[in-house]
């Protein structure tokens, strides 16, 4: 706040109409700052003198003469009055007139104090509605991301299904399709794969999330041990799960697909239960 805005608050201070974060701001303000501290003594000084310049009614002069002699007893003279110079003429009409200066800036300083607090209140308002709108922003800005992500994966099942279509559409693909076994009933797998290429792909569908700790690892077996041909997990929302396998050696002399649960890594050699397999046809 700038010492023009403090000494704008001087009047508000002095009427004590400052509160909260405005008066604790303006008396740490003020310790430090002498024109601020100057400035509320002098309202303080018009505001303590109103009282002081209201002008009393004076009492009749037979009920003075008449409160006089009871008190005392004795007739008091009658006072001839004196007429009063230029200068007390003037000081009279100064007088007379300090009540209305004094009461003018009374009147300032209170339509000040009110135009300050209907300002904090419209401050007040527009703060809430600010909190208001960032909350919203907040909201809309987190959905954006969800929205984001959920296209992302779109894309990429779209990309995933792509593919698939590429590699079908090629002459030379060849298939295997692979049956559930009793750990997985109703799964069921195409492998798709070039032998020209090595390029494979593994669609599965109807297979059921592997345990915590686990993943799905792909075999190939083509007339010697079992080669790992990838990891993947499936997802229970997902209808299916498009894998891309690593380019297949030997790949003419694939015989069988297989996928069993394995460690979440992986291992070089199956260990954990077949859920799927299939010969090439």
């Amino acid at each position: 706040m700038s010492a023009d805005r403090f000494i704008e608050l001087a009047p508000l201070a002095a009427l004590g109409a400052l509160d909260g974060e405005d008066r604790a701001g303006f008396e740490q303000h003020a310790a430090g700052c002498p024109a601020c501290r100057d400035e509320v003594a002098s309202h303080r000084a018009v505001i303590a003198g109103l009282a002081a310049d209201l002008q009393p009614v004076p009492p009749s002069p037979g009920l003075r003469r008449r409160v006089l002699e009871a008190a005392t007893g004795a007739v008091r003279p009658s006072v001839v009055p004196v007429r009063p110079s230029a200068a007390g003429a003037a000081a009279g009409r100064w007088r007379r007139a300090r009540p209305a200066l004094a009461a003018a800036v009374v009147i300032g300083l209170a339509a000040a104090a009110a135009a300050w607090a209907s300002a904090r209140a419209q401050r007040d308002v527009a703060r809430a509605e600010l909190d208001r709108v960032r909350e919203a922003t907040a909201r809309l800005e987190s959905d954006n991301r969800a929205l984001r992500g959920e296209l992302a994966a779109l894309e990429a099942r779209l990309a995933e299904a792509q593919s698939v279509t590429l590699l079908l559409s090629r002459p030379e693909v060849r298939l295997a399709a692979l049956t559930s076994l009793e750990t997985a009933p109703g799964a069921h797998a195409r492998a798709v794969w070039n032998p020209a290429t090595g390029e494979a792909m593994l669609v599965v569908s109807g297979l059921p999330p592997a345990p915590a700790g686990r993943a799905y690892e792909v075999w190939v077996i083509a007339g010697g041990p079992p080669a790992p041909a990838g990891l993947f997990h499936s997802e229970a929302e997902a209808p299916a799960v498009i894998v891309r396998l690593p380019r297949l050696g030997q790949t003419t002399r694939v015989r069988t697909f297989a996928v069993t649960v394995e460690p979440e890594g992986g291992t070089l050699a199956p260990t954990g239960p077949m859920v799927l397999a299939g010969d090439v046809v």
